[in-house]
């Protein structure tokens, strides 16, 4: 177990990591940061577990450094040590997820007890994930590209902001490209379990609940790990985890949280990620829970095109790199770009780039 202490006071910080136990704790390892900088330069290199920082700090104050961290490292517990008793500092600080916050001057075991609950809940986060790690070997087998690995990172902090329907739909994008391409298989399943789960300790953390939580008699832990034996067996228990988290919160405002620019580029996404079809405007926009004639407005907004436009642009430009960095049949770059019809595709090809298919493959090998 790791903890970070910062504090512009430099005999404080000699203080905090003297007297306190660390040992009887649990606390392997003690760094100290005198700023935000150095704190976020101390994140950013070294594995931390806590974060105890002051509020009131020159350049940048401990709840400007408590977001950086929720957004960078949104793993990391903090714990506030604070001299101001001010309300306005405490709402703040709970509101970024802060796991405590303590008055200074504080005596050492009332910070010893603040720091052995953050560990005990650390802890059963640990062991909950750690039955997890069991499928890691199992998934590591599959050759996946990157981008179609499960990003726990980015669901977490989507179930932050309470985006949980916008996970579930990647969830079914994930499982719906793993099986057209051939590599949807147990383990890839159970990486995407691993990945949501660890999203779900993120999301706990910020309810201030803890992951075993989520679970009961009629809904197991060991039930959710051994959900991968279909798509629906899986997303019943995504379902089932997602219910448990917010039961005691109105759904009505979940996908309020996303601004106009990113459901945007939430969409350009989902396009790269099925441009073997045509993905229309009603399902884009219903993609990220936009009403359609708002969606067109925002998405020529933010990408200066309209929606059909840039779909068609994307599409020709991939078309353009299939034709001149492959030597596949230009029947199937048709297909890659989402046209059933060859005629069709030749013809919008023609009308964006002036020539035929065929005659763009010749002029591009003899550039090369």
């Amino acid at each position: 177990m790791t903890v970070l202490l910062v504090d512009d006071q430099e005999k404080i910080l000699e203080a905090t990591e003297k007297l306190v136990n660390w040992g009887g704790l649990g606390v392997d390892t003690v760094y100290t940061a005198n700023s935000a900088a150095a704190a976020k330069k101390s994140l950013s290199e070294k594995p931390v577990d806590i974060m105890l920082t002051d509020i009131e700090m020159p350049q940048e104050d401990g709840i400007s450094l408590q977001k950086w961290v929720l957004e960078n490292f949104p793993y990391v517990y903090c714990i506030f040590l604070t001299s101001h008793a001010d309300f306005s500092y405490a709402q703040e600080a709970l509101k970024n997820r802060a796991f405590d916050y303590i008055i200074q001057p504080a005596s050492i075991p009332d910070i010893e007890e603040a720091v052995r609950k953050c560990i005990r809940a650390l802890k059963i986060r640990a062991d909950i994930l750690r039955k997890s790690d069991g499928y890691d070997e199992l998934t590591e087998q599959a050759e996946i590209q990157e981008d179609r690995k499960p990003d726990s990172a980015r669901w977490g902090k989507w179930m932050i902001r309470g985006d949980y329907t916008l996970v579930r739909n990647q969830i079914v994008n994930l499982l719906r490209l793993a099986e057209r391409d051939g590599y949807l298989s147990t383990g890839y399943r159970q990486q995407i379990i691993h990945g949501i789960m660890e999203a779900l300790s993120v999301a706990c953390y910020e309810k201030k609940k803890d992951l075993s939580e989520l679970f009961s008699d009629t809904f197991t832990h060991e039930e959710m790990l051994h959900s991968y034996h279909s798509d629906t067996e899986l997303l019943k228990a995504v379902d089932d985890c997602i219910h448990a988290l917010t039961s005691d919160k109105s759904n009505a405002q979940e996908d309020s949280a996303m601004t106009a620019e990113e459901r945007v580029r939430e969409v350009i996404r989902y396009l790269e990620d099925n441009m073997d079809r045509m993905v229309s405007r009603r399902e884009a926009a219903q993609y990220v829970f936009l009403n359609e004639d708002y969606f067109s407005r925002v998405f020529r907004k933010e990408t200066g095109l309209g929606y059909k436009e840039y779909v068609l642009k994307t599409k020709m430009d991939y078309a353009e790199k299939l034709l001149a960095n492959t030597s596949i049949p230009v029947t199937l770059v048709a297909s890659k770009v989402g046209y059933e019809n060859f005629t069709n595709f030749s013809q919008m090809f023609k009308k964006i780039t002036g020539m035929a298919p065929s005659d763009y493959r010749k002029k591009a090998a003899n550039e090369k």
